[in-house]
């Protein structure tokens, strides 16, 4: 019984992290065809996203 309970919480997790990756797409597909340039430091950080013109 611990291991169905295990592979279904394993399940639910894996399935929530791939939603998660693919909300991630969606919001950078979004941005990339509103035309937003964002711009990063040397950490790899975001120090300012804009609109291009």
């Amino acid at each position: 019984m611990k291991k169905v309970i295990a592979l279904i919480i394993l399940s639910l997790t894996m399935v929530s992290c791939s939603e998660l990756a693919e909300m991630e797409a969606r919001s950078q597909q979004r941005r990339m065809e509103r035309g937003r340039q964002c711009r990063y430091n040397y950490k790899g950080e975001v120090q300012h996203c804009g609109y291009i013109n």
